[in-house]
């Protein structure tokens, strides 16, 4: 088997954008998908997908062009040597930087493994290590009563914790997470996301307070370049740190391990280098025993990816699921990629996440709905 055309269909944002603030920066977010076929020569089409966050589109066509740059290494290749394609590929992306299409394409090739082994990809991989529960987490900014009363309404959905954002200033933080987290039904946690928003003193004072509250963990608190800081933190404080969204591939979890930096290991699959190097900082997280949770704030494609690497990591019990329509029925109904036949598959039951029993990572597209979004 052999790959014979690599296809990269950059989409409009198929959600509302939101209004977020990235380390000093307040923004305007969509989620533009750049979903990736790559064609083989006995029928076989692996799926994978990357994203971006610009409104307008444009940085979805540029990664799309990028996949395209590094499809011309793949074309004749076999598919079925997923580690030395990644291997081969990641010499183009590390001195490019493109590891968005690097990850959309290495996902595409475990699809395929995977179908061809007729299998569903976490079999692949080692099979299902444990039970993965879902943290619900709001792209929506919310005023604090209101996040009050949907946290029983996320605990009633079977979620095990949420997550909301801060960075708006310590002691306006300190006062918001104190009044929600009273307020939450028994057992269920709260997690904050300062999204690199604070210097290493004011991720102290924030974090002796997230202590006194026993939270579950604070996410991105400094500049991610910070490992001293991040492991300064880590030494002070009780409540776990979370981070690893912003780096990439996996190399980079060796020097955060051995500082002590994180308890919490969150690699996106859509930027990191996909299934390989994902599942590759799970071991590390694993030998090192700590925790590994996947940063899935994303389109259904790159989070059924996401979610099989999961299931087949010892060290994840846990990972994210975004909550974009608040006035649903059920939180916990993935709603949010409508260009995917069969989204009604991927949702929260008994408080668990688990992928389809299909072949691959269990995605079937509505090409109709593609050709909608499609940005030509």
């Amino acid at each position: 088997m052999h790959v014979t055309d690599v296809e990269a269909i950059p989409l409009e944002s198929p959600v509302d954008t939101v209004r977020m603030k990235t380390g000093e920066t307040e923004q305007t977010i969509g989620v533009s998908p750049v979903v990736v076929k790559v064609h083989t020569d006995a029928g076989i089409t692996g799926l994978g997908e990357t994203l971006t966050y610009d409104p307008t589109g444009g940085d979805a066509v540029y990664a799309a062009e990028g996949v395209n740059a590094l499809a011309r290494h793949l074309v004749g290749e076999t598919p079925r040597d997923v580690s030395q394609r990644w291997s081969e590929l990641y010499q183009h992306a590390k001195r490019s930087g493109a590891f968005k299409p690097l990850s959309a394409i290495d996902e595409a090739l475990w699809d395929i493994a995977a179908k061809d082994a007729g299998k569903p990809l976490y079999e692949l991989l080692g099979g299902a290590a444990g039970d993965v529960a879902a943290y619900a987490t709001f792209p929506h900014r919310k005023p604090t009563e209101e996040l009050v009363e949907d946290g029983a309404w996320l605990a009633d959905a079977g979620f095990d914790s949420m997550k909301i954002t801060v960075g708006a200033g310590v002691e306006r933080d300190r006062e918001r997470i104190t009044t929600i987290a009273g307020a939450l039904p028994d057992g269920f946690r709260l997690s904050m996301d300062a999204n690199t928003s604070y210097s290493v003193p004011e991720a102290l004072r924030l974090g002796r307070t997230a202590d006194e509250l026993e939270m579950e963990w604070f996410e991105e608190p400094i500049a991610h370049t910070n490992i001293e800081g991040q492991a300064e933190l880590n030494r002070q404080l009780d409540t776990p740190v979370a981070a690893y969204q912003s780096h990439y591939p996996h190399y980079p979890a060796v020097d955060h391990l051995r500082a002590n930096a994180l308890d919490v290991y969150q690699p996106s699959l859509y930027v990191c280098g996909g299934v390989t190097a994902a599942n590759r900082v799970a071991t590390l997280v694993e030998a090192f025993d700590e925790r590994f949770v996947p940063h899935a704030f994303g389109p259904l494609v790159n989070y059924a990816a996401s979610l099989h690497v999961a299931v087949a990591s010892p060290a994840c019990d846990l990972i994210e699921f975004a909550v974009y329509d608040d006035d649903a029925d059920d939180p916990g109904q993935y709603v949010a990629s409508p260009y995917v036949a069969n989204q009604d598959e991927f949702g929260l039951e008994a408080g668990v996440m688990t992928p389809p029993d299909r072949p691959g990572i269990g995605v079937e597209l509505d090409e109709d709905v593609i050709d909608d979004l499609r940005i030509e």
